[in-house]
């Protein structure tokens, strides 16, 4: 572990919190932010012959997005739930999926010309290995998009449903990716989240109320917070978010 805000390993995962989380991924304003935010950073670099690798995929949801703007998505999901929930979606045909984790998908495999990986990084023990085996990924040129749950004070019960061994600042991921990547971007996003974090996950100690991806005008609210914050920088947040490029 690294950094002062690293947290005591988590002892059990709960399977049905983590089923639950991956099943509303799709229908997840907060979600759904992040991913728009990270394809408006990725378009001037997407062609018809990019290869975009998917660390992490949870129900396949970005696969599809991403599927519509490159020339093959090949995602990994450790998890056999959210394996089994994404190969039942109906993926395009320039879609792969692969039950793996990133430290198996990495071993051997070509270099693509994006990785992208949402929220993999704090289930990860050994972050610095973890890091390494992302840099292998990606080639010399390319782009990595990796964003991480934010702010130590926040490790509340949704992080230890989720396995969670830490949540990070700018300086702390800075800290642990600068080795193997010049940071192009750094960026704190949900600030407006940090309210319902703290409330609910930290002091009630309970799941998160489906605001984010229930039909109605409160979510439609928050799914418009949500996407204002993606085009304001913000001084801090629920998840930091990074692009990095491969150093030589």
């Amino acid at each position: 572990m690294t950094g002062n805000n690293a947290l005591p390993p988590v002892v059990e995962v709960q399977q049905a919190y983590t089923e639950r989380d991956h099943a509303l991924r799709e229908y997840d304003r907060y979600a759904r932010a992040k991913y728009d935010l990270t394809l408006r950073w990725l378009r001037p670099l997407l062609t018809d012959d990019t290869l975009l690798y998917n660390i992490g995929a949870g129900s396949g949801y970005f696969n599809h997005l991403a599927s519509e703007r490159v020339k093959a998505v090949v995602g990994c999901e450790p998890d056999l739930a959210a394996f089994a929930r994404a190969t039942e979606s109906s993926m395009p045909a320039n879609c792969q999926l692969l039950q793996a984790d990133l430290r198996a998908f990495s071993q051997n495999r070509a270099p693509a010309d994006i990785v992208v990986m949402h929220d993999v990084l704090e289930h990860i023990e050994n972050d610095q290995q973890a890091v390494q085996d992302l840099r292998s990924l990606v080639r010399q040129g390319g782009r990595v998009i990796l964003s991480v749950p934010a702010l130590a004070m926040l490790f509340g019960r949704h992080d230890i449903e989720l396995g969670h061994y830490r949540r990070y600042s700018k300086r702390s991921l800075r800290k642990i990716l600068e080795p193997s990547f010049k940071i192009r971007r750094l960026r704190y996003f949900g600030m407006a989240s940090i309210p319902i974090v703290l409330y609910y996950s930290v002091l009630r100690k309970s799941a998160y109320p489906e605001i984010a991806a229930s039909d109605n005008l409160i979510s439609d609210a928050y799914g418009v917070i949500c996407s204002i914050e993606t085009r304001i920088p913000e001084p801090i947040g629920t998840s930091v978010i990074a692009e990095l490029e491969p150093r030589s």
